[in-house]
């Protein structure tokens, strides 16, 4: 088992906190979430992790230097400041070889959600939070007979059970179908796609996606009030436990 974080975006909204940095490098008290990202995946037991790196990549490769880090590799979207994450993605599948973790670089998450995932049955498994008040904002999932029927952030929230919280797994035999599903998007000039675009066309295509259902604490960090509520709330219940 191996992993994938994306790490190539902006950050726009987070702007000034992302002037000069990536946003997987904002700091949560001495550590960054890329740092605690890759420590929840060693404590699961993978340690080999592909990081997409775009905007600043030289400063996440600096911290990977001094963090002395070992068995990460990169790819670079070189475009990533007009493509999104299913761009990134087929980048990074284009090096993969085995079962893995996909995950978003700017998640702060309960570790154990990783076990609870890697314990799922279903190899394709979308991690999802039934908790959260749903809008346009959410990459959100229609569910039916126990597996995913939908996902996408273009869906009616009454519809939907939940929030695909950026956390993944995915088997070796289902890179080459999102590659090609990804290869076809860019080919017809649509860049700008969240990599879930690829798991809703599969779903239609006898590729079927899990779900799991996690009440574990964890957010995502988009704007700058999702990084003061995180720290505030969240990195508490995470890291501050005594």
């Amino acid at each position: 088992m191996k992993a994938i974080i994306l790490c190539a975006g902006r950050g726009i909204r987070l702007l000034p906190y992302t002037q000069e940095i990536p946003k997987c490098l904002l700091k949560f008290s001495t550590k960054s979430i890329l740092e605690y990202a890759i420590e929840n995946l060693n404590k699961v037991g993978i340690e080999k992790i592909l990081l997409v790196t775009g905007f600043k990549e030289e400063r996440i490769k600096e911290l990977i230097k001094e963090r002395d880090y070992s068995h990460i590799s990169y790819v670079t979207n070189h475009d990533y400041f007009r493509t999104n994450t299913a761009f990134s993605l087929n980048l990074a599948l284009n090096q993969m070889d085995d079962d893995f973790i996909l995950m978003n670089g700017d998640v702060i998450f309960d570790w154990t959600i990783l076990t609870d995932l890697l314990d799922h049955p279903k190899k394709n498994c979308v991690v999802v939070d039934s908790s959260i008040d749903l809008d346009e904002e959410e990459v959100k999932v229609i569910t039916q007979n126990g597996i995913i029927s939908r996902i996408g952030k273009d869906l009616n929230p009454a519809k939907c059970m939940g929030e695909a919280i950026g956390i993944n797994k995915l088997s070796r035999s289902t890179i080459l179908p999102l590659v090609n599903e990804f290869n076809s998007l860019e080919k017809n000039g649509e860049l700008n796609h969240f990599f879930e675009k690829g798991f809703d066309i599969l779903t239609h295509k006898s590729c079927p996606f899990g779900f799991l259902l996690t009440d574990k604490p964890w957010a995502e960090i988009d704007t700058q009030d999702d990084f003061n509520y995180a720290k505030k709330r969240i990195y508490a219940k995470l890291y501050d436990k005594n």
